[in-house]
């Protein structure tokens, strides 16, 4: 390259520099948000955001046969395309027929039909809680309670249609009954676990039982005998799903408070609904749970498999769950477990669709969908209810969800919804702040389109003191946020399709912003004061102080000193880093001075903008003037002498005092009153044994500045005489 090149390429970046400076750079910041967790706190409206962190369209749910209950418990089909609906709290089950039409098919004296069953003749097990009822409802004729006091729920409910057996998943004792054609109940399968929450029969009549206690998958074989062929890492196993020879097993403990997956403050979601004292908790815990009754149960066979095996090794090679992490595991043939999901809600139901996975979850009522084949996870659709407690695919293949808190019915269409919203969480700026430039990366096929709007406001939660949403903004390469300058602000996302089979993208935002510059404050000034203080090098004070700056800004000092009855300040040190400076007081003349420090933020600020603050210590002394001393003899005490003293400072108090004898050693002396606590006092001691002769003492005092005053007596000790 050309030396003239490289000079003008240099003096271009020196000028570039000089143009851009550093004081606006660093005071702009930016909000980031390119991540699925970047919209934990966001609220969603027929949009969902994928594994990748980008906000689309949700899938089209449609409600469905509307039927008024808490909870939508499961769902079984007839042949003649009839669908029976389980649900609660007022334990109804409602049959659909395929027009759509809903009846009222059975009432139960218990509170919840937890689980269905369908036999080949189109007859509907159900089973209930919390007084573990299991009732027959014939496609013709009445309902009728097969078995009574089944233990407290019958979560789960599977039928043979080779041999006409119904089994029974349990809780609290954790057992798993058998049932035949003629109401006849035995303990099929007892384990230590306290719920079987979910039954699936294999088609070489295998059967699996997820529980409650421990996480363990069973798997039992026609005789009885059991083997926990999954100890999951949570606690609760609460769906299977056979898809040929995999099993997928959903687990479901409780998702804390505040952490994603949990419902916004308007919500009715809650863990307790799930509780395993069961649906109805005032019916739950008013006793222990019953006895089977004695008439219709026999324990023929009570198999008990080893619940104390570890965990499999295959699925705890990942990091162990967090609190309130749910998980979905595969489990091979041969005993291999991957896990092909986990998140922060609540796995509840599980379906196999198009060669992919469905999960229904609580608490936000978020259905995805699990492609192994590309190791992908994608929100399908959120529901307003919380909880996805159930998905059936019908015999046209259309897929019904059935949701709780509301209890409610949905179709899932294969088409995108044609509008949907996504509303950030509040973004707190900490401080006043001016909005800058908002930016982001979307995919817009034909026909589809993205917006945002903004709105702010100086309270936490938005009320009708927030500005009023801006204009939608469309500009994919940035609009300027046309909001009032405040601490809070939230952005919307528009979606929107004119074709109901592709979606647009929003992939990542950006949002930049300046904190209002504010004054920085000087917290803290310490000043040693040498009325109060003894230090090592008094002539040499060691101030320390302490600042904060609201906008993080760089923060230098300035130093001054003024004496009593000065007009103005003396600069003793300017551009301080630390918080801290030695001041070498003998460079000043004694007095009584006062310290300031001025903070200043004019590194991260333009002049016209950059501000400052200060704090000024009390009056501190500087001293550079001796103690006085007067010394004087009183007398003799035998052959020592007995001196008086009086010691007297201008300005601080004194610390300490010695004397010597004719140049000898130096031996301490204190006052009167034993204390140095003032700026005059008296001595009175004695000296050592005294030979006949001359003398001459000296008394040397300290004060608290380190200075050194004397005082001397010349006295003579005579002979004694004799008489």
């Amino acid at each position: 390259m050309p030396r003239y090149l490289v000079r003008c390429l240099v003096l271009c970046a020196v000028v570039w520099l000089m143009l851009a400076g550093p004081s606006e750079g660093a005071k702009v910041k930016v909000w980031y948000h390119a991540t699925q967790g970047h919209h934990d706190k966001a609220q969603f409206k027929q949009a969902v955001v994928t594994s990748e962190g980008a906000l689309q369209l949700s899938r089209l749910v449609k409600p469905f046969a509307g039927i008024q209950a808490t909870h939508v418990w499961a769902m079984v089909e007839d042949k003649a395309g009839n669908l029976f609906v389980a649900t609660g709290d007022e334990g109804k089950l409602f049959k659909v027929n395929p027009d759509g039409k809903v009846t009222l098919a059975y009432t139960s004296t218990d509170s919840q039909i937890l689980s269905l069953a369908m036999a080949p003749d189109g007859t509907v097990y159900a089973g209930t809680g919390p007084h573990g009822l299991i009732v027959r409802i014939p496609p013709v004729g009445e309902a009728k309670v097969l078995v009574a006091d089944l233990d407290n729920y019958v979560w789960s409910l599977v039928h043979d249609p080779v041999t006409r057996t119904l089994f029974a998943g349990t809780g609290p004792k954790g057992r798993i009954y058998q049932v035949n054609a003629d109401g006849k109940a035995s303990i099929f399968y007892a384990t230590k676990q306290e719920h079987i929450l979910c039954l699936a029969r294999s088609a070489d009549n295998m059967l699996y039982a997820g529980t409650d206690k421990g996480g363990l998958v069973y798997r039992i074989d026609q005789a009885g005998k059991g083997f926990v062929l999954f100890h999951a890492q949570q606690g609760e196993v609460r769906s299977l799903l056979l898809s040929g020879k995999e099993i997928y097993a959903g687990t479901s403990v409780p998702v804390p408070r505040g952490s994603r997956g949990s419902p916004g403050s308007g919500s009715h979601s809650s863990v307790t609904s799930l509780d395993k004292d069961g649906p109805d908790q005032a019916s739950a815990k008013k006793g222990k749970p019953k006895k089977v009754n004695a008439k219709t149960v026999s324990s023929t066979n009570s198999s008990e498999a080893d619940d104390s095996g570890s965990r499999t090794s295959s699925a705890s090679s990942a990091p162990p769950p967090a609190t309130g992490e749910n998980s979905i595991y595969r489990i091979s043939p041969d005993g291999m477990v991957r896990e092909i999901f986990r998140e922060k809600v609540m796995v509840l139901s599980l379906l196999r669709w198009n060669g992919k996975v469905l999960a229904g979850t609580g608490l936000r009522g978020q259905l995805f969908e699990i492609d192994e084949a590309s190791k992908e996870k994608s929100e399908l659709a959120r529901l307003d209810n919380g909880l996805i407690h159930c998905l059936y695919q019908r015999q046209d293949g259309s897929i019904v969800i059935g949701a709780g808190d509301p209890g409610k019915l949905y179709v899932l269409d294969n088409e995108f919804c044609r509008k949907g919203t996504i509303t950030s969480g509040v973004l707190d700026a900490k401080i006043t702040s001016k909005w800058g430039t908002l930016s982001w990366k979307a995919r817009t096929p034909a026909g589809t389109s993205v917006s945002i709007a903004v709105r702010t406001g100086n309270v936490a939660e938005p009320d009708q003191t927030w500005s009023d949403w801006s204009a939608e903004g469309t500009d994919l390469s940035g609009i300027r946020v046309a909001a009032p300058a405040a601490r809070y602000l939230q952005y919307r996302v528009t979606l929107t399709t004119d074709n109901p089979k592709i979606s647009p993208q929003l992939r990542s935002l950006a949002l930049r912003y300046k904190n209002t510059n504010q004054a920085p404050e000087v917290t803290n000034l310490e000043v040693p004061d040498l009325a109060n203080t003894n230090l090592d090098n008094p002539k040499k004070l060691k101030i320390k102080w302490s600042a904060v700056d609201p906008n993080e800004d760089e923060l230098t000092y300035n130093l001054y000193v003024r004496k009593e009855g000065w007009k103005d300040w003396v600069l003793v040190e300017e551009d301080l880093e630390k918080k801290e400076f030695e001041w070498d007081t003998t460079t000043f003349p004694s007095g009584f001075y006062q310290v300031k420090v001025v903070a200043s933020d004019r590194r991260d600020n333009s002049p016209e903008e950059a501000l400052t603050s200060q704090r000024i210590s009390p009056f501190v002394p500087i001293s550079h003037v001796p103690p006085t001393v007067q010394v004087k003899i009183n007398g003799m005490d035998g052959d020592r002498a007995i001196i008086e003293a009086t010691a007297t400072d201008p300005m601080v108090r004194l610390t300490e005092a010695s004397f010597a004898v004719n140049g000898k050693k130096w031996s301490n002396v204190f006052p009167t009153d034993g204390l140095f606590d003032s700026k005059t006092e008296n001595f009175r001691f004695t000296t050592d044994p005294l030979r006949p002769g001359t003398y001459v003492l000296i008394l040397r005092v300290k004060d608290a500045a380190g200075n050194v005053g004397s005082g001397d007596v010349v006295f003579t000790v005579r002979e004694k005489t004799t008489k």
